[in-house]
């Protein structure tokens, strides 16, 4: 029950917040479970709930990790930290700039956060300094160690995890582009045959058909019923390769909600959301805003890392209005710009249907905006 109230990056990383909470309580008894109740251990209470409240905000919140709220929180953190360190009577209050060495991989760089905790050690030494430098100087540099190491562990996970998902979304996008060749050259290859039977086998046929009914009048009559069996062999020929054809041209007919829902159901974690569908009769018109809608999806999931996508349509008279949305999170001026070429590309698609192509980004995600002025059925 309560693993269902949290969060998925909670329920997935609960033994680390888990371990973290279990040093903070370690560490705050020790430094207060000798002291008198008074002045100094009321303070070093409020300095260890003000640490821990800092830090689980930082944990726990969706704050962009990057954002000045965090950062001041964090900057709370060390400043309450050194002071506790100040008070410290028994030298286990440095082990809390772990905890604070381990948030520094979502806020900052590698050589920033080094910069940062050697700025801390640093603070640490002249506070634990006391006559002996040598003393000091052990002192700090096993908690700074300490420190590099808590840094070093949660930032390799991060970076294999950042590896992962680009790694999953260059799967969904190479999935995406197979389907999206494997459809177009299955279209090819069938208008090429249909084309080619219709044009060469079709034309041929027609022309032995005519010769043979000339030939049917200029021989004698003992030849004209294997002329006649030739000729209506022909015509029975020519009409099955015309329903042959027709059959192909048939199979051209699809819908547009189908096809861009296998292309979706096709790609990992990736759903489809159909508002509302349109009622297009032409298939050229389909065809062509199949290779747009393909094209924005392979977009979405390059730039944005998206797996949500919401389709919904408008048609009045002869104009249609289509827009799928996706719940992309990626820098949206990268997007669009890294966009132009493939919004050109579906602009061109559409010109014969008078088509203008719109990619509006919001916080949510992008959406990409399809017009057609022409599209008579």
């Amino acid at each position: 029950m309560l693993t269902s109230l949290l969060s998925e990056d909670l329920r997935k990383d609960w033994l680390l917040h888990f371990s973290g909470f279990i040093t903070w309580s370690v560490i705050c008894y020790l430094s207060l479970a000798n002291l008198n109740v008074g002045s100094e251990f009321y303070l070093k209470l409020l300095g260890f709930i003000v640490f821990y409240l800092s830090f689980a905000w930082i944990v726990f919140s969706d704050e962009n990790p990057e954002s000045i709220v965090t950062k001041v929180l964090l900057g709370l953190e060390i400043v309450t930290i050194l002071l506790l360190i100040s008070y410290d009577r028994y030298s286990v209050a440095a082990i809390l700039l772990v905890l604070i060495a381990t948030q520094l991989p979502s806020m900052f760089t590698r050589k920033q956060a080094l910069l940062l905790m050697f700025f801390v050690s640093l603070v640490h030494f002249c506070i634990a300094y006391d006559g002996s430098f040598i003393s000091a100087f052990f002192k700090v540099i096993i908690y700074f160690m300490l420190q590099v190491f808590g840094f070093s562990a949660i930032e390799t996970v991060r970076r294999e995890e950042k590896a992962k998902k680009e790694l999953a979304a260059i799967n969904q996008e190479l999935l995406a582009t197979r389907f999206m060749l494997k459809t177009s050259s299955q279209k090819q290859e069938r208008l090429r045959i249909s084309r080619d039977l219709h044009d060469v086998i079709g034309h041929q046929l027609t022309a032995l058909s005519l010769n043979l009914e000339v030939a049917k009048h200029k021989v004698s009559k003992e030849f004209k019923p294997l002329l006649e069996d030739n000729l209506q062999l022909a015509k029975t020929l020519l009409t099955d390769v015309r329903q042959v054809v027709k059959e192909m041209r048939d199979e051209e007919q699809f819908e547009l909600i189908a096809s861009l829902e296998s292309l979706i159901n096709q790609l990992p974690n990736c759903q489809l959301k159909v508002i509302s569908s349109p009622d297009i009769n032409s298939l050229q018109l389909k065809q062509q805003l199949m290779f747009c809608l393909q094209e924005g999806v392979s977009n979405a999931l390059r730039h944005g890392k998206a797996n949500l996508f919401t389709f919904t349509s408008e048609k009045t008279d002869n104009s249609l209005m289509i827009e799928l949305s996706d719940n992309g999170s990626a820098n949206k001026a990268k997007s669009a710009t890294s966009f132009g070429s493939g919004l050109a590309g579906m602009k061109e698609r559409l010109i014969d249907f008078k088509g203008e192509v719109e990619l509006v980004t919001n916080e949510n995600g992008c959406t990409l905006k399809i017009h057609v002025e022409d599209c008579y059925d």
